[in-house]
């Protein structure tokens, strides 16, 4: 074939490289980067054979620069549609184990050696490392695997039995017919798809493969027999057509499949901006938890939710629940009946994150019945709902995913900021609740005023003319009575100025009080009492407390209430008797907790209102805690009411701590 036979072939692979070059840079994928690399040692294939002579003797060099580029096509070709073209490590072990010793066999065929063994050590190698290397890879023989190690072995025979008679052509072809046909094969075992970019790879390499095995029987039975040489070329056009087909299939199905997610996650918008919509406009939270659950499962890749509100009593109870059985919800609602905020976040702080607000739950005691979950290996995913200063104000969890084995972090991080919108809008019915109750107290509160200014003149006068009677009186009896009627009204004198106190709004004072010795005068009072009703003090306080801005005399005050009220709570209980008093500093604020192992608030949400008591009459009026809690917002501060599980009461109280006084201005006072 002379030169200008050559240069249509050779200029319509230059063109086949140059294409795949430009797909290289649109699209980086391994399998690309190898067929670019393909078709450029096909390209110095088709160089060689430009520069080599029409007739005559041809350079070895040149020869095995033939060959052996033709060979290395095969090889990434072959590497480029198997199994392991996605990872690198044994992508590059495939190359080394397969393509080593077949361009070895090249270039010594090139030269010409007639030593047969090294022939038969190439082809061992090749064929025999790329069956081993595959069973390493799929760990077990199957019907395809079996195939194509009989392949291997049948062609191995071939070359070898030939090389022992001095023939290296027939191993040069088996190579080089398995180079190219077992691409076809491999495509069809792990890119198989009905679609013409497919079956014309596929059909383009099985051609290829066949052309050199064909080639060689014409020479051998019709060495006069003339084909155009174009004709053994038109395979390599089919892989060439075939493979710029896949790609240009693979970016329309990513085309679409991008459209499909814009248009899912269009529709996440929707749905999450509905609920949200919903959730500020002021309605209540509870009725819209088993829509949020519902929108979840309809527009994200999880098939199951449920949500969790903190109600009350701080228990967090099932709210909303969608993608389960009536069954598994009712093991939910048994399972979860004693939760509190406290466990959440013991679950949160042993969970993996996987995400900004996301965890990866593993504990079975704390999740979604086994058989529902299909996360990850049997696991779901945990979304605390916190309020903006940390509380645990519920949580949702996610399980089953529908198509995919891994979650997008696009859509988890939208279901994250539902959550977000929906702890807002928690926190907001709470924060609406305590000003409501704020409001009644504070009109309540005027009112208690007015009433007790009315009634303590003229209260002042029984007292008065009660004992200026008692002193005229002569008999016994009337003084007695007389005696009694002046201790009811000193009686009603004090409730009266307990109302004042509860209503009084006074500015907040420069006053200081010391905690551990204001506490230990309080218990010295009760000790008495707590110590002859079997009653245990647990005190915890925290090393260099700052001292608190508020008077001595009303944090008094607060501190006896509180005693009293849990000593009178274990009054009757069973079990150990135990009042755990504690205190610590959190920046400028002092917390203090007072928790016993009583019965608990029987109405968290009338527990602060005055005149409310549980306790039997005549025992207590229901001021304790009203007084309490108007000293404490009287000086900034704040009052929370908890009941402990199993059973018990915490009152947490948050009170500034008094500034100190600067070096300079302590200064100044010592010189004055």
């Amino acid at each position: 074939m002379n030169i200008l036979e050559k240069i249509p072939t050779f200029v319509t692979v230059g063109v086949l490289v140059v294409i795949f070059a430009c797909l290289k840079r649109h699209a980086r994928c391994a399998r690309l980067q190898l067929w670019s690399v393909g078709w450029l040692l096909v390209f110095t294939h088709f160089l060689a054979q430009l520069l080599e002579p029409a007739s005559g003797p041809v350079n070895p060099v040149l020869l095995a620069l033939d060959l052996g580029s033709l060979q290395a096509s095969a090889v990434a070709f072959l590497v480029s549609v198997s199994s392991v073209v996605e990872d690198s490590a044994r992508r590059t072990g495939l190359l080394l184990v397969i393509g080593l010793p077949s361009i070895v066999y090249a270039v010594l065929n090139c030269y010409e050696v007639h030593t047969p063994w090294p022939f038969i050590a190439c082809l061992l190698l090749s064929f025999g490392g790329g069956v081993h290397f595959f069973f390493q890879v799929h760990r077990k023989w199957s019907a395809y695997l079996a195939t194509v190690a009989s392949l291997c072995a049948a062609a191995t025979l071939w070359g070898s039995w030939a090389a022992l008679r001095g023939s290296s052509d027939e191993g040069m072809t088996a190579l080089m017919a398995a180079g190219f046909g077992l691409p076809g094969i491999f495509i069809c075992r792990n890119f198989w798809r009905r679609s013409p970019a497919t079956l014309t790879m596929a059909g383009g390499f099985l051609c290829w493969g066949a052309v050199f095995p064909v080639g060689m029987l014409f020479d051998r039975l019709a060495p006069n027999f003339i084909i155009p040489t174009e004709l053994w070329n038109v395979p390599k056009l089919f892989v060439a057509f075939g493979m710029i087909l896949a790609i240009v299939e693979e970016k329309s199905q990513s085309l679409a499949a991008m459209q499909l997610r814009s248009e899912g996650l269009n529709m996440q918008l929707e749905r999450f901006s509905e609920i949200t919509s919903r959730l500020l406009s002021g309605v209540k939270v509870d009725t819209v938890c088993p829509d949020v659950a519902s929108a979840i499962t309809e527009v994200t890749n999880f098939s199951a939710a449920v949500v969790y509100l903190q109600n009350a009593d701080l228990r967090l109870e099932l709210a909303g629940v969608s993608g389960l059985p009536d069954e598994t919800i009712s093991q939910l609602r048994a399972k979860t009946k004693d939760w509190t905020s406290t466990e959440v976040r013991n679950i949160c702080a042993e969970s993996p994150r996987v995400s900004q607000n996301s965890y990866l739950l593993t504990d079975r005691d704390l999740s979604i019945p086994a058989g529902l979950q299909q996360l990850s290996g049997d696991d779901e995913l945990l979304i605390p709902l916190r309020s903006a200063r940390g509380a645990c104000l519920g949580f949702i969890t996610l399980a089953g995913l529908k198509n995919a084995n891994r979650v997008s972090a696009r859509e988890l991080s939208r279901v994250e900021i539902l959550a977000s919108d929906l702890s807002v809008a928690v926190e907001l019915k709470s924060l609406q609740m305590q000003l409501v109750r704020s409001e009644k107290l504070a009109g309540l509160g005027q009112l208690v005023a007015g009433v007790a200014h009315e009634l303590n003149n003229p209260l002042t006068a029984v007292m008065g003319y009660g004992e200026l009677v008692s002193d005229e009186a002569k008999s016994e009896r009337a003084q007695d009575h007389l005696t009694k009627l002046v201790g009811e009204a000193r009686r009603m004198k004090k409730i009266i100025d307990n109302l004042l106190r509860f209503s009084r709004q006074s500015a907040q004072g420069n006053n200081k009080a010391d905690l551990p010795s204001v506490l230990q005068e309080v218990l010295a009072l009760r000790a008495y009492y707590l110590r002859t009703h079997n009653v245990h003090i647990d005190v915890e306080l925290e090393p260099n407390l700052g001292s608190l801005a508020v008077d001595e005399d009303e944090i008094k005050q607060i501190l006896l209430n509180l005693v009293n009220n849990s000593a009178d709570a274990l009054d009757g209980a069973t079990g150990e008797k135990r009042i755990r008093v504690r205190a610590f500093q959190v920046g400028t604020r002092a917390i203090l907790e007072i928790e016993d192992s009583g019965p608990g608030f029987r109405d968290l949400n009338r527990a602060l209102d005055p005149f409310y008591t549980t306790k039997p009459v005549g025992k207590g009026t229901g001021l304790g805690l009203s007084i309490c809690y108007g000293i404490v917002k009287e000086h900034g501060g704040d009052v929370r009411l908890e009941n402990v599980h199993p059973h018990g009461a915490r009152v947490v109280i948050e009170l500034p701590v008094a500034k100190t006084a600067t070096p300079q201005l302590q200064t100044a006072v010592a010189h004055a």
